[in-house]
């Protein structure tokens, strides 16, 4: 058979004259005057409608199953008088009906309507195929309907309530329409299909997922899972790809049926690890292959965990003190993830796949809960109010899109680069000791959350906007698409007169933190000018310009005798000891690299003492007992000691 790229490539390559014929008998009958019908084009094709067989009308033909369509085209044509001479051109919506086993040699029209162009039916890409139409807002009401429908006459195991059971759903299919599901040999990143011609393969009893039955006969509609779910050979969720093809199963039959009658090229739908990207140069038949497979994505996790199973297994999460930890405090990062915990083995998914599904039912606290490690370093859980995040917002950025970011964009770059914030390995957070704590793992400084950020995500952590690039996959891979600051949905940068108070002043606090860096820049430069190339003559620049003189000695770490000295030259001073002085002048990051340069010495950034130095350096308007803290805490001698 030849390929078709729709429906109405196909009617007008070989039904024209059916449907010439009904214009002309609609003609006929609101006018007396003899007509002839040229040039006629099919324009635009309506939404098709599969005729299940309780409504078919019997007639000498007889008709299989959901091979009726019912459908509509727009058409134009000339029309001319009976001595061939144009009276112009009309524009009809036409319906017709015929069956797809028959090759249409039953097509007839229903009904004709005569409109001017603009009303010509319209067309989508989903109408064309007979895809059912599914807009994201109605993403959560379609899945109930589907998992309504999967789960009907089933028997529900009282123990395990919330678990999709593909098994149960298959042996239901089995009995009422043939249908089978096996494990078998499937291709290179393909996690599940549906055969829609008979056809053979090699499966597995998903008891024996070791045992090959090679060539043995597939029928038509037959589901197919990849056997690696059953050796734990692949990192994807086998619960979720089940749910994909009985998502395909339930509402894309007919449209597969369709696509096959238009091009026997197509055999199976094949659930890939990586969504093919949606393509303006795709065909057609390839834009309607993308909408399915994206129903079957975004319908799946839902369908396998309904959005009114997942609010009762999280009440009674909550009522419920007996799976509570005793160490949890209620509503805390730590409360949430062992919620997640819990409801996932509830459902029979990886936690990742329950944490996402969470996002998707608005319960954005959910993205403070992570159950991977970061440089073998467990994450830790962070909380923030409900309603901080939208569905496409995150706090959480893995290494990989740090790294992407910080090479394409400048703006986050810059803030990294100026020392604003700090990135811990799973968020960017603001570089403050209010918020940050440095430590040390595998001799290598990382920075975590302190327990008030912990509490108080929104106030200190970067939002990022993201895309799920897979949902099937156990862990969920996203591409951060860009960056937000932490309390408005404008960009870091933006100059918008909307912004909230907090959003202006984080922004200040930002400006700041740069013209600090700039101004830094701007005292080396002058430093130059002034011939200030000694330790002694630097030190005394900064102490007159920051007017800090009395201000930055002590009892404890920095005496005036001990300055004095140091200014005149008559003692030099310990690498420690100008390191209480860059903190004391509170000198910018920068300033404080250039007077220890002039003192003799330099950051090393290859040792953990002088890593952890370089990093005190950046927060000098902590206090000397902070920095400290943060030494003992790294097993270092505090400034207190030298």
């Amino acid at each position: 058979m030849a390929q078709y790229e729709s429906l109405k490539d196909y009617m007008q390559l070989n039904h024209l004259d059916v449907i010439s014929e009904g214009i002309y008998d609609y003609i006929k009958t609101s006018s007396d005057v003899e007509l002839r019908i040229n040039d006629l084009k099919i324009l635009t094709q309506g939404k098709i409608v599969f005729m299940p067989p309780d409504i078919i009308i019997q007639s000498e033909i007889t008709f299989k199953p959901f091979d009726i369509l019912n459908f509509i085209l727009g058409i134009s044509c000339e029309e001319s008088d009976a001595g061939n001479n144009s009276i112009g051109v009309y524009y009809y919506n036409i319906m017709l009906t015929g069956s797809m086993s028959e090759k249409f040699s039953d097509l007839h029209v229903l009904a004709v309507e005569e409109c001017t162009q603009s009303s010509l039916i319209p067309e989508t890409v989903t109408s064309m195929f007979g895809l059912p139409d599914i807009t994201v807002d109605k993403l959560e009401e379609e899945a109930d309907k589907i998992h309504s429908l999967l789960y009907a006459s089933v028997k529900n195991n009282e123990k395990h309530k919330y678990r999709f059971d593909p098994v149960k759903i298959k042996e239901k299919y089995k009995k009422s329409d043939n249908m089978h599901m096996w494990p078998a040999d499937l291709g290179p990143n393909v996690l599940g299909q549906i055969r829609i011609e008979a056809s053979s393969a090699t499966i597995y009893d998903i008891n024996d997922p070791y045992t090959p039955h090679p060539n043995y006969p597939i029928p038509a509609n037959t589901i197919l899972l990849n056997v690696k779910y059953y050796r734990n050979e692949i990192d994807y969720d086998d619960i979720i790809t089940a749910a994909h093809e009985l998502v395909h199963w339930e509402i894309h039959r007919d449209y597969m049926r369709l696509l096959q009658f238009l091009d026997d090229r197509y055999k199976v739908m094949e659930c890939k690890t990586v969504p093919i990207p949606l393509d303006n140069n795709m065909s057609l038949k390839e834009k309607a292959r993308w909408y399915a497979e994206w129903q079957a994505n975004e319908l799946a996790i839902r369908v396998a965990m309904p959005k009114h199973l997942v609010e009762e297994a999280i009440e009674e999460y909550n009522n419920d003190e007996s799976v509570h930890s005793p160490a949890d405090v209620p509503f805390s990062g730590r409360y949430y993830q062992n919620m997640i915990y819990k409801i996932s083995w509830d459902f029979n998914v990886p936690k990742e796949i329950m944490r996402l599904r969470f996002r998707q039912l608005g319960y954005d606290y959910a993205d403070g809960v992570r159950y991977t490690n970061i440089d073998d370093m467990p994450m830790q859980p962070f909380t923030f109010p409900r309603g901080t995040l939208k569905e496409n917002e995150t706090f959480v950025i893995d290494r990989a899109n740090y790294e992407r970011l910080l090479l394409e964009n400048e703006e986050f770059a810059e803030l990294i680069n100026s020392k604003v914030c700090v990135y811990t390995g799973y968020v960017v957070c603001v570089n403050d000791t209010k918020y940050i704590k440095p430590a040390f793992h595998n001799s290598k400084l990382q920075f975590t959350l302190s327990k008030y950020a912990s509490e108080h995500a929104e106030e200190c952590c970067i939002k990022f906007e993201f895309k799920y690039e897979s949902i099937l996959s156990m862990n969920p891979a996203l591409c951060c698409t860009g960056f937000l600051n932490r309390l408005d949905d404008n960009k870091y940068l933006t100059v918008n007169g909307d912004l909230s108070i907090e959003a202006r002043n984080d922004r200040i606090s930002y400006q700041n933190k740069i013209e600090e860096k700039r101004n830094a820049k701007k005292i080396l430069s002058e430093m130059n000018i002034k011939n200030i190339h000694s330790f002694e003559q630097a030190l005394k620049y900064h102490i007159d310009r920051c007017d800090f003189k009395d201000k930055i000695c002590d009892e404890k770490y920095l005496k005036h005798d001990t300055l004095k000295k140091i200014i005149s030259g008559t003692r030099k001073p310990s690498k420690e000891m100008v390191m209480i002085i860059c903190n004391r002048l509170k000198l910018h990051h920068d300033l404080s690299i250039d007077l220890l340069g002039k003192a003799g010495f330099s950051i090393n950034l290859y040792t953990e003492k002088d890593e952890l130095y370089d990093y005190l350096l950046t927060i000098t308007n902590a206090t000397l007992e902070t920095w400290d803290q943060y030494l003992e805490e790294a097993g270092l001698d505090p400034f207190l000691k030298n």
